[in-house]
């Protein structure tokens, strides 16, 4: 019986070659744990390989020379499935078993590793895996003989590209056809979504992060304290307790680029908020507030530090306000698309959606670079909450004379936008009390036809009258992941605390403070006492 270890790096970012563990990288710690797995007699491992791109080869290839155990390193475009699954194939040779993990996970557990291969063998398994253990502790384990079976299957169907689930999103084609074992940690992680993979700022940050709370409380890493409490289960019980590791940088920029739209939703508390302060509705305010629209000159450098601060993060367009009235709109999509770590989201009711502006955007994100957020360039949200007229108004209300709004014309807006990005254009419907009747309708007349949002009723801390159809919430609070995960910037450059917060920018203001540094004073921040009745804490946007 021979095993061989298998390394992805088909797409490798720089964020696993960076020195930050002690003068070593995540792909230095990775060849520590081969290392490992090589002096493992009972794991019979016959050598390794790694598959990455030709411009990271030389790179690879120099790295890879403190490994003990023969590595090959294998250039090519390893992006799509079926290239990976028939490179691994190839050149598997004899070996029985494949360990196989990513290059950009500093913490790799020899020990579960070793029980996860017992495991496998144990249960005569073709595909073994880990579960309840935060992502980038444990590999995967698959037989090789499965892999050849794998070949046989992607070369009939397309499934993409490689993500971290590679064998796996394969073998759930034809789940009942494969022995697929899962080992257990003794706590479930999961609900905090936790990722020590340098893919991403976002994971190499929570990586440095938790790495820095062990040095702190070990001295040096090279202590045998230091060493024994680099296992999966202390990282994973730690780490809940590390706030920068909860919070590292933001995922989800909600923008507002307008202040301006009908004003009419009856489950939105924008136009009372926006009257209270401006003394006029919202659909007068091009002609009365001077600040209506925030200006490109200014939005720019502001995504261009988002791109700097989070790496890979998605920048919606639409918080308050129709973004598509802002007359730089286009201008806006495109200052995002300018960076390929991100993505725009835009909201919209439909009402200023035309064919032309759509093909317009379309061909921005054709020839925009592609993204490494693993997300569409642009994606589109169609607020339609109805299945007729008569509940539309109920919901949504008919907007103004000079500014109408409709069922018809958000049907017609979402069929536009779906012909001009299939797979990225959602319609949405928030779940309340008034059009609950509506919503299986809704669900079964549209699941075959495009993405489908079902969004929960918020009553923004009261602000807005309690029309919640059910309680969602969990038995135990987790830490929010509004706080944790998004940025929320007004359109004069205010921050609030979330978007829950309204028009109040508490944290800073982004066009006189870098976004760093408001970011981290909103990491300071108490725990409200309006936080206490929120029930948004445990909903997640990217």
């Amino acid at each position: 019986m021979k095993t061989l270890v298998s390394v992805y790096a088909g797409s490798p970012r720089d964020y696993g070659f960076e020195p930050l563990f002690a003068g070593k990288s995540a792909f230095d710690r990775v060849i520590e744990w081969i290392n490992y797995l090589g002096s493992q007699s009972e794991l019979h491992l016959h050598g390794g390989v790694v598959f990455t791109s030709p411009q990271y080869k030389e790179r690879i290839e120099s790295l890879a020379k403190g490994c003990a155990v023969p590595l090959q390193v294998l250039a090519g475009d390893f992006t799509s499935v079926k290239e990976f699954i028939t490179a691994l194939d190839s050149c598997r040779g004899t070996c029985t078993t494949i360990i196989h993990g990513r290059y950009s996970c500093p913490f790799y557990d020899g020990e579960l590793t070793r029980e996860l291969f017992d495991f496998h063998h144990k249960y005569a398994a073709e595909y073994t895996f880990a579960e309840g253990w935060p992502e980038g502790l444990a590999p995967v384990v698959i037989n090789g003989s499965t892999v050849s079976i794998l070949k046989t299957l992607v070369e009939t169907r397309d499934y993409g590209s490689v993500g971290r689930d590679v064998f796996f999103d394969i073998i759930r084609s034809d789940i009942n056809s494969f022995e697929v074992e899962t080992l257990m940690a003794p706590e479930d992680m999961r609900q905090y979504r936790l990722d020590f993979s340098c893919h991403s700022k976002e994971g190499q940050v929570a990586c440095l992060q938790v790495y820095q709370t062990l040095l702190s409380e070990f001295g040096s890493e090279n202590t045998g304290e230091f060493k024994s409490a680099l296992t999966a289960n202390n990282l994973s019980s730690k780490a809940i307790f590390v706030p920068g590791v909860l919070r590292t940088v933001p995922a989800f920029y909600n923008v507002q680029i307008s202040a301006t739209c009908p004003g009419t939703c009856t489950y939105c508390p924008y136009p009372k908020a926006y009257q209270e302060v401006h003394k006029h509705p919202p659909f007068q305010a091009p002609e009365k507030n001077s600040s209506c629209f925030m200006k490109l000159e200014q939005f720019k450098p502001l995504v261009a530090s988002m791109a700097e601060l989070s790496g890979e993060a998605v920048v919606a367009l639409s918080l308050w306000g129709e973004a598509l009235a802002h007359p730089d709109f286009i201008g806006f999509v495109e200052a995002v698309l300018a960076h390929p770590g991100l993505s725009a989201l835009i909201e919209t009711d439909g009402s200023l959606v035309t064919a032309e502006l759509s093909k317009r955007v379309a061909q921005l994100a054709r020839a925009a670079s592609p993204r490494t957020n693993s997300h569409p360039p642009v994606m589109w949200i169609v607020s339609m909450d109805s299945q007729n007229q008569q509940m539309y108004e109920k919901m949504r209300g008919t907007g103004q004379e000079s500014w109408p709004i409709s069922f018809a014309k958000a049907q017609e807006a979402f069929q536009i936008l779906n012909q001009d990005f299939p797979g990225a254009s959602y319609v949405q419907f928030v779940r309340t009390t008034v059009n609950e009747e509506q919503l299986e309708d809704f669900y079964r007349s549209r699941k075959d036809s495009g993405g489908l949002i079902i969004q929960k009723y918020d009553d923004f801390l009261g602000a807005m009258p309690q029309k919640q159809v059910t309680d969602l919430s969990p038995v135990l609070r987790n830490p929010c992941w509004h706080q944790r995960r998004d940025m929320v910037v007004l359109v004069d450059g205010g921050v609030p605390v979330c978007r829950e917060f309204l028009l109040s920018g508490d944290c800073g203001n982004v066009f006189n403070q870098s976004l760093k540094e408001i970011w981290e004073k909103g990491r300071s921040m108490p725990f409200m006492e309006k936080c206490e009745d929120c029930d948004e804490y445990y909903t997640f946007n990217f």
